[in-house]
């Protein structure tokens, strides 16, 4: 498992700042930017553990090839789709995942692995850190008992665990995922209801709304 984890953090690290790392090669930046993640948030973190491993350009067209050859496999499978079972689906889908693990394991250095290690653990603990803060912070705000914070903590978990779930289910098409995961938050909302009060509830809804409007300027 342990594998498994430290191989999906390492391509996600390398896949997001790729493009970044052959600006200087023409014929690699091509190639990148064809391959690369969606940006998010987390994109300049990324970048940043990326050249923190300095991968050799050797190691930098494996992965562009593994996940080349990856992609061109998802492709083929999918034209299978509406002549495969869902199960079988799932299994092939499993053996495309697996193989592509593997592969991107044996790129890196037991010193890259060491590190991709390091990079996990303490992005986990700034996580825990300030989902702890924001916990604490809706609890002062709203006036939480130790019994409602508790439950809305479970009811958050229990959110997030469907929602992966739901984006792990190759079987969904992406607009069926994105269905799904509205569902899931409205749904986690509906609940909120039975755990807060009438008067606590106004008062998240204010705070949301003023949170939307800073964003939005």
């Amino acid at each position: 498992m342990k594998k498994i984890t430290l191989s999906i953090l390492a391509l996600s690290l390398v896949l997001t700042a790729i493009q970044a790392q052959e600006k200087t090669n023409e014929a690699g930046k091509k190639e990148a930017k064809e391959y690369r993640h969606h940006p998010g948030k987390h994109r300049k973190q990324h970048h940043a553990d990326f050249k923190k491993l300095n991968l050799s350009q050797e190691q930098q067209d494996k992965l562009i090839n593994i996940n080349k050859d990856y992609r061109a496999g998802v492709a083929d499978l999918k034209k299978q789709e509406a002549t495969t079972t869902v199960k079988d689906y799932k299994a092939q889908m499993q053996t495309l995942n697996k193989k592509r693990r593997s592969e991107v394991d044996n790129v890196f250095t037991k010193e890259q692995k060491d590190q991709l290690q390091q990079m996990r653990t303490e992005r986990k603990r700034k996580f825990d850190t300030a989902d702890k803060g924001r916990t604490e912070k809706m609890k002062s705000a709203l006036g939480l008992s130790d019994d409602q914070s508790a439950k809305l903590k479970a009811l958050r978990a229990g959110t997030q665990e469907k929602i992966k779930e739901i984006r792990a289910n190759k079987a969904l098409s992406d607009t069926q995922k994105k269905e799904q995961v509205v569902a899931a938050f409205k749904k986690q909302h509906e609940d909120m209801k039975s755990i807060l009060t009438p008067e606590q509830i106004k008062k998240m809804e204010h705070f949301k709304s003023r949170r939307i409007n800073r964003m939005s300027k």
